[in-house]
């Protein structure tokens, strides 16, 4: 198999992750990688192929990540061979054989690779094990300089693996002397003579028991490497725990701790937090290895050297694995010496009451890893506990839940947390790392712990009991924080304890909160915002209906509620919500969700789509909308932004359910009254208008429009819709409008928003302009003139309306035409308007805002279009295929074909979007050529994906009388600086002039009818010049119009301040001096210019073009061009270069 095949087809093999499906191709890699010879250096292309082979290799293993456990039965077929190479290298390395580094640190890390994936507890077991290998790894891994060892050296071992990209070699070499330290033969009987290179005081201090001469080079290798970060570091602990666990070397532990405690006290290092990790992990591996006899000595390091240190000191406290290990060192030596039978536990022995409060403590800690940590060894130590004890932990860890008692916990009524209350002080340990921030570490780590408790059965019912009703409140934990909210991982939490509590407790224990724990399950995981959070309360309602079989329709709701169905967040509100809410069971908890919790979320998605949802719950109970209206119309009064927004989005979905003569509309309608001012003036407030002009528009009905006090409503919420910028709340302001002038006579409206459009405000002028075609004209049909009419104005020269005023005008204009019984003058009118919105191209600090009317512009040209020759065709009634008189329709022939001219422009232009608006139109509008003539009515039919396909299609338009608006818009596409659009443009142009010479002619005096009318203006001018200098340099542009296209390039620049303008006009000139003798003439202008640049550019340039056309330049002029130094006084030499070309 290809090593990138194999890497890249990983995700489509096994995904349920069933067994080590990429076992052959792996082991034939593996096969190819074991054939290389460590002795020979490699070639670069071996190299770089080899580390492809590594590469690929690696992704197979990363692939089983998630399960590593499937590798187990291939570990022997993976590991073995490989440590063969790494024990045969190690050998040949002792002896003083040669051998290549990169090969042997590949293999090093493909070794580390599968400890890194599997772990390595289970790859040691497949290490060699003789013991010939222990001398030749200590004398390998032993520093060979007479220095101290607390100081840094920089080759502390065997030359040949002493750089720093072997490191993973080393790791893989530690990790094997520490199994060879097993071994059951004392260490004397290995041991060498000669000592180890160490300065006397520090070997005073390690070696003062005499331990044997091995054991003290085994302790001088690792001691350096105790402050290496990473693996290096890890494993050289796991060395020393290893030795000093031996009965034959423990007497040298004493000596140890005193130089690591001299270390401590040395004072702050740069590794120090490398050096006491090591040292705690130490003190982790320690008591399960170590005779019991022994634990005293390292209890006695921790309590008295160690943690007095790390209370003093800054690491711990900016560390969390610092302190991770500190909680996993002393558990573990709890567990020992509980585990180990060495105490009577009727009562907590000395210390453990403290650690207990530390652990405890460690579950408030602003690092999730040292809350984890602390859960999983309080629920440990637990369970070596007597019940009665173990009952009480359980019961003092959830009773952390509630705070302290200067600070509790914070309730609202339905039981959702406002405050989660204080925490202790102390921090982790005493060594700081608490949660300042009143966040939800505590809940989070208290949530772990219990989980952690129930899965080894710890909880009995009282325990159970009041587990439950807090794990019920940690399921909503929800605070908002500034932008965004915590909690999280508070809920992921809170459903894994009822996971755990589903597998570990008899279903009689769980029965009375059997139906609390099913629907509040099933509300989070189709409620919550976080895709974790849905997936791990659905695995929790899963794992209690295969378990208790206790709750109400569990079978049913959970097929409805599977992995899948709740993992995007729009298909859980919209399809699992109304089919469990079958079950009214779950419908009144899920409604009473909405209510207090998803309607009230902080994020606005959230609470949109809960009003979908409630809607949705509402059609299968209808009963139930009173209460619904209700509880929505209490909270419009709220001081909460977010309670008011999705009170109002929950009643414009209610209001769709409700007939017209419904009186609740008007009570609904009447209740907007109750919103309070500050609501629609906070940071939420375009969110609270938006909402209210929406309900507004679907709460209206014949009667509520013409009660009293309608209007006081909409004057309130249309004035201070009309003063907000955002394009969302115009829209549902238009809708508004519209709604009501379908309802009585608008005309009043009409004139108040005519009259906005003169106002200064930019935000109340677009949004008259978009309501204004929003309005519905049939009440108030005297008013419609006088709003064309305005409208019109805006887009009229002299009118400097804004670039969003005029998108919506015309967006208007279309809708009026579109939908009213216009004249045919009217129409007529409007449909040139729309045409002009086709050459708007205005800019300003946001870049080509004129191409936002572009689009509208072509939009709308397209309805209108089809709108009016719908409309003839019904009025004529021509025959199939023929144009319709000219007198039935709106729109004449020669504004038609102006529209399309302007259309085909801006599908040839450099812009994606308006090309994509263009291309979905063109379409749209083809039907349309049985009332017009339309040339290349078929065109336009390659996809944006492709640009040369696109572009092709554009080009068959250069055949049509639309040829100069095509060539307008192409040469924006070729002067355009994408590479892809403009090298895309070109190809399409040229191929298409190659096999059509025809048209040579007219596209060339198209670019200089183009040059000539865009001289004063840059943005168009420059285009068009690159456009004719590329086609000079394909040989497609003549001498006469490359001569005129010349004269114009070159008129006043002289006095030009354009360094793009004078450079591009130079590129012309340089590039016609081929097939135009004038262009000759012009080149002193540039080369004597006065830009050094200028003159450097076109010497350059030149010569470029001259040795392109000839390979052999006359060497005069070579000389000339290449050896004048054109950024100083030029003298006579652009008169000679000019007298040279003509010779």
């Amino acid at each position: 198999m290809d090593d990138d095949t194999t890497a890249q087809g990983l995700d489509s093999q096994d995904p349920t992750y069933t067994h080590f499906a990429h076992r052959e191709s792996f082991l034939d890699l593996l096969g190819r990688f074991l054939q290389l010879d460590v002795a020979v250096t490699p070639t670069v292309k071996q190299t770089q192929a080899e580390t492809v082979l590594l590469e690929s290799l690696g992704a197979i293993l990363d692939h089983y990540l998630p399960l590593p456990g499937l590798l187990d039965p291939s570990l022997d077929e993976i590991v073995t061979p490989l440590m063969a190479v790494v024990a045969d290298s190690t050998d040949r390395l002792a002896a003083g054989e040669q051998l290549d580094e990169s090969r042997l640190a590949r293999v090093g890390r493909l070794v580390n690779w599968v400890v890194k994936v599997r772990g390595w507890k289970a790859v040691v077991p497949y290490f060699p094990s003789a013991i010939r290998h222990l001398a030749v790894l200590v004398d390998l891994l032993l520093p060979t300089l007479a220095d101290t060892v607390s100081r840094d050296q920089v080759h502390p071992y065997h030359h040949f693996i002493s750089a720093q990209d072997t490191w993973e070699l080393r790791s893989v070499l530690l990790l094997w002397l520490a199994l060879l330290l097993t071994v059951p033969f004392s260490l004397s009987a290995l041991s060498s003579a000669s000592p180890p290179l160490l300065d006397v005081p520090t070997f005073t201090t390690l070696f003062a028991a005499q331990p044997v001469p091995l054991a003290q080079r085994v302790t001088a290798l690792a001691l350096p490497i105790l402050s290496r970060p990473g693996k290096e570091g890890a494993y050289a602990s796991l060395v020393l725990a290893r030795l000093y666990s031996r009965e034959d070397a423990v007497t040298g532990l004493p000596g140890f701790w005193a130089w690591a405690g001299a270390e401590l006290a040395a004072g702050e290092r740069e590794a120090e937090a490398n050096f006491t990790a090591a040292l705690l992990n130490m003190l982790a591996l320690l008591p399960a290895m170590i005779d019991p006899r022994h634990l005293g000595m390292v209890v006695e390091f921790m309590d008295t050297t160690l943690f007095p240190h790390l209370r003093g000191s800054r690491t711990a406290a900016g560390s969390g694995l610092i302190r991770k290990l500190a909680i996993k060192a002393k558990g573990r030596y709890w567990l020992a010496r509980l585990g180990k039978g060495l105490l009577e536990v009727d009562d907590l022995p000395e210390g453990l009451e403290e650690h207990l409060d530390d652990l405890m403590n460690g579950l408030g800690d602003k690092d999730t890893i040292v809350r984890y940590s602390s859960a999983k060894y309080l629920a440990r130590i637990s369970a070596l506990l007597p019940p009665g004890l173990s009952s009480q932990i359980a019961l003092a860890t959830i009773a952390l839940f509630s705070g302290t008692e200067d600070e509790p916990v914070i309730m609202t009524s339905f039981g959702t947390v406002l405050d989660p209350g204080g925490s202790s002080a102390a921090g982790t340990m005493g060594f700081a790392g608490g949660d300042v921030t009143r966040g939800e570490a505590r809940w989070h780590g208290v949530c772990l712990a219990i989980a952690e408790m129930a899965r080894r059965g710890l909880l009995d019912a009282e325990a159970v009991g009041e587990a439950v009703g807090w794990v019920l409140k940690a399921l909503t934990f929800d605070l908002r924080r500034a932008s965004h909210s915590i909690g999280s991982n508070v809920r992921d939490a809170a459903a894994y304890v009822l996971w755990s509590l589903s597998r570990a407790c008899p279903p009689a224990t769980l029965a009375p909160f059997a139906e609390s724990i099913a629907t509040a399950l099933v509300c989070v995981a189709v409620f919550d915002r976080e895709v974790g959070v849905r997936r791990a309360a659905s695995a929790a309602f899963q794992e209690g209906v295969g378990r208790l079989g206790l709750y109400p329709e569990g079978i049913d709701v959970l097929t409805k509620t599977d992995f899948y169905s709740v993992s995007v967040r729009r298909v859980a509100f919209t399809a699992a919500v109304p089919a469990v809410a079958v079950h009214a069971t779950y419908r009144r908890a899920m409604r009473s969700h909405l209510h207090h919790i998803t309607l009230r979320h902080w994020d606005s998605a959230m609470r949109t789509l809960s009003a979908r949802a409630l809607r949705a719950l509402l059609d299968l109970g209808p009963e139930d909308t009173d209460d619904a209206i209700g509880r929505e119309m209490a909270q419009l009064a709220s001081l909460d932004a977010a309670c008011v927004h999705g009170a109002l989005v929950a009643l414009t979905k209610v209001c769709g359910m409700l007939r017209p003569d419904d009186e609740r509309r008007g009570q609904i309608f009447a209740a907007l009254n109750d919103v309070r001012p500050a609501a629609l003036v906070t940071h939420a407030a375009a969110e609270v208008i938006q909402a209210a002009c929406e309900l507004i528009a679907a709460s209206l009905s014949p009667n509520v429009a013409v009660a009293a006090g309608t209007q006081a409503v909409l004057d309130r919420y249309t004035e201070t819709a009309c003063r907000r910028r955002e394009g969302e709340v115009h829209e549902a302001l238009a809708a508004a409008y519209g709604r009501v002038s379908e309802l009585r006579n608008a005309s009043g409206d009409v004139a108040r928003l005519i009259g906005d459009l003169s106002s200064i405000r930019a935000a109340q002028k677009q949004a008259a302009a978009l309501c204004l075609g929003h309005v519905r004209y049939a009440l108030c049909a005297a008013s419609l003139p006088r709003a064309v009419d305005a409208l019109l104005a805006q887009l009229a020269a002299g009118t400097k309306a804004d670039i969003g005023t005029r998108r919506y005008v015309i967006r208007s204009l279309a809708d009026i035409a579109c939908r009213e019984d216009l004249p045919v003058a009217s129409t007529g009118r409007i449909f040139d308007a729309l045409v002009n919105g086709l050459d708007d191209y205005s800019t300003d600090q946001r870049g080509d805002v004129g191409s936002w009317v572009r689009v509208v512009a072509v939009r709308a040209i397209a309805r209108v279009t089809v709108h009016v020759s719908a409309q003839a065709r019904l009025t004529a009634a021509p025959a199939p295929a023929t144009p319709v008189a000219a007198g039935a329709r709106a729109i004449d022939q020669p504004a038609f074909e102006r529209a399309v001219g302007g259309m085909a422009r801006l599908a040839a232009e450099k812009l994606e979007v308006v090309r994509a608006a263009v291309g979905a139109t063109w379409a749209d509008m083809r039907d349309a050529s049985v009332v017009w003539e339309w040339q290349g009515s078929d065109a336009l039919a390659g996809s944006q994906d492709d640009l040369g396909a696109w572009y092709a299609s554009v080009v068959s338009l250069l055949a049509t009388r639309y040829r100069s608006a095509v060539v307008a818009g192409l040469t924006s596409s070729i002067g355009s600086q994408v590479a892809s659009t403009s090298s895309a443009a070109l190809s399409a142009l040229t191929s298409y002039l190659v096999s059509h010479p025809a048209l040579v002619g007219p596209v060339s005096a198209d670019l200089v009818a183009l040059l000539r009318s865009q001289i004063n203006a840059n943005r168009t001018f420059l285009p068009v010049l690159a456009t004719a200098t590329r086609l000079v340099e394909a040989g497609l542009l003549g001498a006469p119009d490359a001569g005129a296209a010349v004269a114009l390039a070159v008129r006043g620049v002289k006095s030009v301040k354009s360094v793009d303008r004078i450079a591009a006009s130079m590129r012309l000139v340089v590039a016609a001096t081929k097939v135009e003798l004038s262009a000759v003439d012009a080149l002193p202008l540039f080369l004597a210019h006065r830009f050094p640049r200028i003159r450097t550019m076109t010497a350059e340039a030149l010569y470029l073009v001259l040795a392109e056309a000839d390979d052999d330049v006359a060497p005069a002029l070579e000389e000339v061009l290449l050896e004048t130094a054109w950024t100083d006084d030029v003298g006579d030499a652009p008169d000679r270069v000019v007298a040279l070309l003509r010779a």
